[in-house]
């Protein structure tokens, strides 16, 4: 069942394009959550008009009724807000914040780096080797990060579905192509229980119908 909210936010309105893996986490919890959106397909730039929505000119970008909400994690805990029903974090105070922990992990020692290494390794002028040397012991790292914070029960953080799944599944899914294309790695196999979770996140209806829409 679908969620409007007219005491609320009214009708939200999501900004972004398949490409964007962050977009897709976004609409990701969206749906997982139950809202009523409209998907309006739109790419980060830097006109006027949509650096008043989105001060970095990024996406994804929220409209609320309230007005505009840019950054994946703002607005993940701004839909959280409006619909506790369907909660996509756990009550703990604690475990919320290991939640938070695992998305952080995530973004900044996992997909960031992972990033920067297709950027620089797809350079025309790129030393493919010393840049694969000088980034790959961080991701390296990254993954032990997360292999001591993940629990596989059978989520990341346990028995309930979260924002860490949501955010790991898009990590690893850009993750996992990128080593394989530039340095032949299969990341998924670094972590025991990390190829069993992604297929367990990857079976849930919503994941499935978005994965299936997106190809």
């Amino acid at each position: 069942m679908f969620i409007g909210l007219s005491g609320g936010a009214g009708m939200l309105k999501l900004y972004g394009l398949q490409a964007s893996n962050y977009y897709k986490m976004v609409k990701l919890a969206l749906l997982e959550k139950g809202f009523e959106f409209d998907d309006v397909q739109t790419s980060p730039n830097q006109e006027q008009s949509f650096l008043s929505m989105s001060p970095m000119g990024k996406v994804p970008c929220l409209e609320a009724r309230e007005g505009f909400l840019s950054e994946t994690m703002a607005i993940m805990e701004f839909l959280e807000d409006i619909n506790p029903e369907i909660p996509l974090f756990p009550q703990d105070s604690f475990e919320r914040a290991k939640i938070r922990e695992l998305m952080r992990v995530c973004e900044l020692y996992i997909e960031l780096p992972v990033s920067r290494l297709n950027t620089m390794a797809n350079s025309p002028d790129a030393n493919k080797e010393q840049v694969i040397n000088d980034i790959k012991p961080e991701i390296t790292k990254g993954l032990a990060a997360l292999a001591r914070l993940a629990r596989f029960e059978p989520y990341l953080a346990g028995h309930l579905f979260t924002y860490a799944d949501i955010v790991a599944y898009h990590t690893f899914s850009f993750a996992e192509k990128v080593m394989k294309d530039v340095c032949g790695w299969n990341v998924m196999s670094e972590i025991e229980g990390l190829a069993e979770w992604q297929k367990t996140v990857a079976s849930r209806p919503i994941v499935h119908n978005m994965d299936t829409s997106n190809t």
